[in-house]
């Protein structure tokens, strides 16, 4: 595993060839001294951009036609004396130009049209374009080999420390090139499942040769290709990767919950992870937009808060001058990570509990969100090769989210890390084969799927903290399951009648029926709780309170031992880190609540919290706790195996070590 540097810029050049004296203001020393203003130690530079200019002496590609020098080479030779890495960008799925004068190239949907974005093909060419509009491009045939070609002729001329490769996504095609290479594999492209597997192993060829040409010249060149780091990604595309660039723009993409999950997720990999933000307000390509140094602060605390180093995004001006008060931004926040960066590097999450994905986002994500906001640290992974000898020792519980998505052999682990002390949080349809045959002993049978649109639940006194006593609105109901040995623990209420033009009642939803139906909202058996609803989509789409509070209830029958303890506002985030090449736990801490303003979401006030009790279990015994960044021991209780502490202050992000 190499040593990825945890404070890069990944510095955008989209140009148009309608602006004129490309590059003609580039200077070495104001370059560096931007760099040097944001202790940037990476820089991601342009070698060919959406447009399909280069931005070099190219005899490959096209040169942006108003290139008034050797950009590219000029910027690695400053960046290189004062010691700062950089990786090289380099086009794949978006390069307009290509396109007007290759239709061949593109990426052709099944009716044989281009595959867009945000593009209205029919346009008139006075039209206003929307942002992030382009054609996509197929890297096969002819437009692949221009691409190996001016990726050789790029390490020719260059000292070249990694590739990025954007737009690299996965994507049915059926231009004549694919058409041709199904045909002689004899794969029908008729079938999406067939034309899929075309896709997947074009993007494996591709990334093949692109990695053949570049480690020939350069061994050990990092190389990413964005656009592979989905969660359904076939792994041996993710094997192709040096390391993980995850792209999230938490202001406008998704929010600040989104990283968290798939950090998780990445961490299983043992690779590096760099996570991928914006110096600017909303999204890539916006010039002159300005984010806060305390956000931009906050949010590179939270990377290396879940394991990744930082990057942040900024588009240089057509001109080759640096914003110089972006660098200081970026500046502030990157003086920070590099006193915390030693409490990050080489580290893996640690917990006993952990959530199996399914691969539906609103499941998976509702179910993170439920977690973080009850600051329950957790680990993920999906597939058989989760469940290790090693996990079922150490998962107190596992989390089964909602969709069907377990195979047999995925089952058999379950039940086998069940018979042997493990737990199981099993909610909506997650036990059921395709069949509708549960595939884990749940207790029950199944019934079918729900009778009207939405239902009630009443719980019992199993879970009833904090709960109304009275029936509490689910906006999904559950699907329909009859107890045979399991003991329920909440009922369901069904409505009247489902909303209609000719029956409704009121403004919005059927009030319940009084009596219970014959399908619980809960039941257990032995280890094995089953919440019939979606709790996980639900709470992704309408964040209720309650539901969350439903869902703990029923997670703290089966984890009764959590690795870490405190008590935090939701809107504060832990993260525990272990690092054993230091014999240490790390626990990060993070308090900086969102505002929704407009599209965006925004880190504003980074208001203190004091005197937080912490509460760590761990297989070491520990010998001391501090505060890093003030060398400040903490006091130590110990309890059987728990040890507690108090913090004294969190602003923005704190840390705390426990060495053993």
């Amino acid at each position: 595993m190499f040593a990825i540097p945890f404070r890069q810029v990944h510095l955008d050049f989209h140009t148009s060839e309608y602006i004129p004296n490309v590059g003609a203001h580039f200077s070495p020393s104001q370059f560096q001294r931007a760099l040097k203003l944001g202790h940037v130690n990476s820089i991601t530079l342009f070698a060919k951009c959406h447009h399909s200019w280069s931005y070099y002496p190219t005899r490959v590609g096209r040169r942006h036609p108003h290139l008034r020098t050797d950009l590219l080479g000029r910027q690695i030779q400053a960046a290189h004396d004062i010691r700062v890495r950089t990786p090289i960008y380099y086009t794949v799925g978006w390069s307009a130009n290509d396109a007007e004068a290759h239709p061949d190239w593109t990426v052709r949907c099944k009716d044989r049209s281009i595959h867009t974005m945000n593009y209205d093909l029919a346009a008139p060419p006075t039209d206003p374009k929307p942002s992030v509009s382009w054609k996509f491009l197929c890297p096969s045939g002819p437009y692949k080999d221009l691409i190996l070609a001016q990726t050789d002729e790029i390490c020719r001329k260059y000292p070249v420390d990694g590739f990025f490769y954007d737009i690299c996504n996965i994507q049915l095609c059926w231009c004549d090139n694919c058409l041709a290479a199904m045909k002689s594999a004899n794969l029908d492209p008729t079938s999406d499942a067939d034309v899929y597997r075309h896709s997947v192993q074009k993007t494996i060829d591709f990334m093949t040769a692109c990695r053949t040409t570049i480690l020939h010249h350069h061994p050990h060149a990092t190389l990413f290709f964005n656009g592979l780091t989905k969660m359904d990604t076939p792994n041996e595309i993710k094997a192709l990767q040096t390391h993980f660039e995850l792209e999230d723009l938490p202001t406008t993409w998704g929010g600040y919950d989104k990283f968290p999950l798939r950090s998780r997720y990445y961490s299983n990999y043992h690779k590096p992870m760099l996570a991928m933000s914006g110096k600017f307000h909303t999204q890539w390509g916006e010039f002159g937009g300005y984010k806060h140094p305390d956000a931009i602060t906050f949010e590179a605390a939270s990377m290396l808060a879940f394991g990744a180093a930082c990057s942040f995004g900024d588009q240089l001006h057509p001109s080759g001058l640096m914003d110089l008060p972006t660098y200081r931004n970026i500046g502030t926040a990157y003086r920070y990570v590099e006193k915390i960066e030693p409490y990050s590097r080489n580290s893996h999450p640690f917990s006993n509990l952990a959530l199996l994905l399914s691969g539906n986002h609103p499941h998976d994500q509702g179910i993170a969100n439920m977690l973080l906001e009850s600051h329950l640290d957790f680990e993920t992974g999906t597939g058989t090769g989760f469940l290790t000898p090693d996990s079922l020792q150490r998962y107190q519980t596992i989390i089964l989210p909602g969709p069907r998505f377990l195979t047999p052999t995925l089952a058999q682990q379950l039940t086998l890390y069940l018979n042997t002390g493990g737990s199981l949080l099993v909610l909506a349809e997650s036990p059921l084969s395709p069949t509708n045959a549960p595939l884990l002993p749940i207790g029950a049978t199944y019934e079918g799927p729900p009778n009207y649109e939405l239902d009630y639940v009443l719980v019992q006194k199993e879970l009833s903290k904090n709960l109304p006593s009275s029936p509490f609105l689910n906006y999904s109901p559950a699907p329909r399951y009859r107890p045979t040995s399991a003991k329920t623990l909440a009922h369901i209420r069904e409505p009247f009648f489902n909303r209609t033009y000719e029956r409704y009642c009121s403004h919005m939803n059927t009030p319940c029926r009084l009596k219970n139906a014959p399908h619980p909202g809960a039941l257990q058996t032995g280890r094995l709780i089953l919440l019939p609803h979606p709790i996980g989509q639900i709470y992704h789409d309408h964040g209720a309170r309650l539901h969350r509070i439903f869902f703990l209830n029923a997670l703290a029958r089966l984890y009764r031992r959590p690795i870490l303890r405190t008590q935090l506002p939701s809107a504060a985030r832990v993260s525990l880190l272990h690092q054993p090449q230091h014999s240490r736990y790390v626990l990060h801490l993070l308090y900086g609540p969102p505002l929704q303003r407009g599209r965006c979401s925004v880190i504003e006030d980074l208001p203190p919290l004091h005197n937080i009790p912490i509460q760590l279990r761990v297989p070491q015994k520990l010998r001391s706790i501090q505060l890093p960044l003030t060398a400040k021991p903490l006091p130590m209780m110990r309890s059987r195996d728990t040890v507690t502490t108090t913090v004294p202050e969190l602003r923005g992000h704190q840390i705390v070590v426990f060495n053993y």
